[in-house]
């Protein structure tokens, strides 16, 4: 019924003006062209009014182009995550994010060069980039279906024909190693094995990064090609952004606190502040 009330209000003024018409003494081409002014009127006046009323709004823009850790919350985009409860946790691969939530088998995947949800899948993988796709199913880690034969803990898809893959010294011990596995052949090369402990482990600028722990006196390292470097507490994330490496300590088993620090060669710097950005704001790409 609101559809017809302009139509009613302008059949109104048209009856008025057809009345004024009738009573002014007027000729009777005078006339003919007054009415057709009338209803040119009357047809811009609704096509205007529908025009308006059909126009699309525009889709509301993201709010919130950042990524940050707060007090064990991630704050991605719009969206709001805990990943306190153990085993949640999130994984840069960059440009994307995993937030990776193993109970209830899904994962969220962000963008970070769109500023946006990739997709959400229903499993909880080791890594993702470009499509593909790293998992553990059953006893072995797979890459696009293809089984590598070994099971890892951790892991990267450093190339279409290279997986990086944190697994075991041997199944009866906590030390574990970084291994290299080639993609179709399956062929594995040792990167590095440790006495202690592997946290974490990421490839920034194809340097590979690894965070150790010493259980014995708590002691902590970064690994950078080779070279280790004392770090103030554990590294738990270890990612890329704006193109440089940078660490966080994440709460948890081996921490109860957050800190984060930017990496620059031989050393770590801490940052100040109470987020740990994993992504500052960003112009995004059209």
């Amino acid at each position: 019924m609101k559809l017809l009330e302009p139509w009613a209000g302008t059949c109104t003024i048209l009856n008025k003006i057809m009345i004024n018409i009738e009573l002014n003494p007027l000729n009777q081409n005078q006339r003919r062209m007054l009415q057709l002014g009338v209803v040119l009127l009357l047809g811009l006046f609704l096509a205007g009014y529908f025009l308006l009323r059909k126009s699309p709004t525009p889709e509301q823009s993201t709010k919130n182009n950042t990524a940050y850790i707060e007090d064990s919350v991630l704050h991605v985009f719009d969206d709001t995550i805990s990943i306190a409860e153990y085993p949640n946790r999130v994984v840069v691969h960059y440009p994307y994010l995993l937030v990776i939530l193993p109970k209830q088998q899904k994962t969220h995947i962000y963008n970070f060069k769109t500023a946006s949800k990739e997709k959400t899948v229903n499993e909880a993988p080791l890594d993702y980039s470009d499509g593909k796709v790293l998992k553990n199913i059953g006893k072995t880690t797979f890459i696009d279906g293809q089984d590598l034969e070994v099971l890892c803990d951790k892991g990267f898809i450093k190339s279409g024909t290279e997986v990086l893959c944190l697994t075991k010294v041997t199944t009866n011990t906590v030390e574990n190693k970084l291994i290299s596995i080639s993609v179709p052949d399956k062929k594995q090369k040792e990167i590095y094995v440790s006495k202690d402990i592997i946290t974490d482990f990421s490839v920034v600028n194809d340097k590979i990064y690894i965070g150790e722990i010493n259980l014995h006196n708590k002691q902590n390292y970064l690994i950078v090609d080779g070279t280790k470097i004392e770090v103030p507490s554990v590294v738990s994330l270890i990612y890329e952004m704006d193109g440089e490496p940078y660490i966080a300590t994440l709460k948890g088993a081996l921490s109860d606190g957050e800190s984060w620090y930017k990496v620059e060669k031989n050393t770590v710097d801490k940052v100040e502040g109470e987020k740990i950005f994993l992504r500052y704001a960003i112009e995004v790409k059209k």
